[in-house]
């Protein structure tokens, strides 16, 4: 939770991406939840749900002889080693992927690597990327930061967190983030392929976003017009009704 909230912030303070009068009007009905986030949400889930639980086994049965020891939840014993070791690795793993999703959900569909691509595009690109918000820079630091005392300070990572220290897994750690980076980046690139969600607005151009939001805007007012003339015909009924029963009942 504290890793997150810092990120949450950072996101927060995250200014509009250049292209943001080129997608259409939001549908207030759909909520803040929609149905591209849902998917990107679970999809990202799945990534780091996969990686932490091969990283899991990679440990445990690749170098640990498939120890799984004795008694391993209640405190460190010799034969905790290899679980406590796969433990501290399945943490870095997710806290290290936690923070580089900050830095990629900061666009739906657009690459990290060439986010901003207004006025900074090339090899250097995602340099600016990142640093441009400050806060969700340091932000994603300190969590990269305090991931390291976690792991390693005596007493705390033995009796709070139920791990060791770690030596070697940090290569697993490490490949899981590129692995992780990678398959993000070819979610994004599909999305933009079959212009999935907020990629089919990326090849707008601005004379033709123009255009949408006039016909969107045109559309509106049309049906404005329509709802008022139908509220007025209902109202004028209902009060013809009103005058013919008051004149029945002097009658």
């Amino acid at each position: 939770m504290i890793t997150s909230s810092f990120l949450a912030i950072g996101l927060g303070l995250e200014e509009a991406q250049p292209d943001i009068m080129l997608r259409r009007p939001h549908d207030l009905r759909v909520g803040v939840f929609t149905k591209e986030l849902i998917i990107d949400k679970m999809i990202y889930g799945v990534f780091m749900g996969s990686l932490c639980l091969i990283s899991f086994v990679a440990v445990v049965y690749g170098a640990g002889s498939a120890n799984l020891g004795s008694d391993c939840n209640h405190g460190y014993n010799d034969s905790c080693e290899s679980v406590f070791r796969a433990r501290a690795t399945v943490f870095s793993v997710l806290t290290f992927l936690l923070l580089v999703t900050a830095w990629e959900v900061k666009h739906f569909s657009r690459s990290l690597f060439n986010m901003d691509r207004t006025g900074h595009t090339g090899s250097f690109a995602i340099f600016h990327t990142v640093w441009y918000n400050r806060f969700l820079f340091w932000a994603v630091i300190a969590g990269f930061s305090i991931t390291f005392p976690v792991v390693y300070l005596p007493t705390v990572n033995t009796l709070v967190f139920k791990h060791i220290g770690i030596s070697w897994e940090w290569g697993i750690v490490c490949g899981c983030v590129v692995v992780y980076v990678a398959l993000v980046e070819s979610w994004k690139a599909t999305k933009r392929a079959f212009a999935i969600g907020s990629a089919k607005h990326l090849k707008l151009t601005t004379i033709e976003g123009d255009t949408a939001a006039r016909k969107d805007l045109s559309t509106t007012a049309e049906k404005v017009p329509q709802e008022s003339m139908t509220t007025s015909r209902t109202a004028t009924l209902d009060d013809d009704t009103k005058r013919g029963d008051s004149i029945c009942r002097r009658e």
